[in-house]
């Protein structure tokens, strides 16, 4: 018997671990000053984890820090020290200090983010992902890089990055998708429609001629559910499409 239940879609959770190990549950309904000091501000607005820090605790806090985890069902934005917006898809988590020091910027990721990075020609941004590294001064991207994928990718939407290997490096333009194979160790560079790789963000789900196999993991992760094949040659039909990522399931699968 197949239990009639309706499937919503997900909302903006997280979970914060302060470098001290204390874990803050993050979501709409508790709205909150984490940190307030004249230094330092953390402050959960809702959908938005937001950090400002003075001039003078920028090298003392450098060394501390944060990880921000979205679940399964679950979206967060993240506004770090330096003004960088961050947007953290489904199964994803960010580790990040509280500070940045005068040198570099760098945070370690692991799923799938948007960034926009505050502009700062002095201090490099970097995004860690595994042996993969993308490098920027300013700019807006999205990266992505789930454990359980061969690859971690880059989409370029304003601006200019390159893409670090373990032994090689792409520079990626402006609607460019620059991927990293983890086994090969190679990176490919090509032109896309950048809708199909940051539309997520604004609350769409867009599909190109795309296995099944790839709209279920993705709709696993935003739904929290598990999705089985009884025949397994469905997993390579492919489809094209679009849907409001606000609706519940039916709705898609319907599609």
């Amino acid at each position: 018997t197949v239990a009639k239940t309706t499937i919503s879609p997900g909302s903006s959770k997280a979970m914060l671990i302060l470098n001290n190990g204390e874990i803050i549950s993050l979501s709409e309904k508790n709205k909150t000053e984490i940190v307030a000091t004249e230094e330092l501000s953390i402050r959960n607005e809702g959908s938005r984890l937001r950090y400002t820090a003075s001039e003078n605790t920028k090298n003392e806090q450098a060394n501390n820090y944060n990880e921000l985890i979205v679940p399964k069902g679950g979206e967060f934005t993240l506004t770090l020290s330096d003004g960088t917006k961050v947007w953290l898809n489904s199964e994803t988590k960010m580790e990040y200090p509280l500070c940045f020091g005068q040198d570099t910027r760098e945070v370690k990721l692991t799923g799938e983010a948007y960034f926009e990075v505050k502009k700062d020609a002095k201090r490099p941004f970097n995004v860690l992902m595994g042996d993969a590294r993308i490098e920027v001064t300013g700019t807006s991207f999205n990266a992505s890089c789930y454990p359980e994928k061969g690859d971690c990718s880059a989409t370029l939407t304003s601006g200019k990055i390159n893409l670090w290997g373990d032994h090689s490096m792409k520079r990626v333009n402006v609607g460019e998708h620059a991927v990293y194979d983890k086994t090969s160790k190679e990176i490919t560079v090509k032109e896309v429609d950048l809708k199909y790789y940051t539309s997520w963000r604004h609350g769409t789900f867009y599909f190109y001629d795309t296995p099944l196999s790839e709209i279920t993991e993705a709709l696993g992760r935003w739904y929290d559910v598990k999705f089985y094949f009884s025949d397994e040659s469905l997993r390579d039909v492919c489809f094209s499409g679009a849907a409001l990522r606000n609706r519940p399931i039916d709705f898609i699968l319907k599609l």
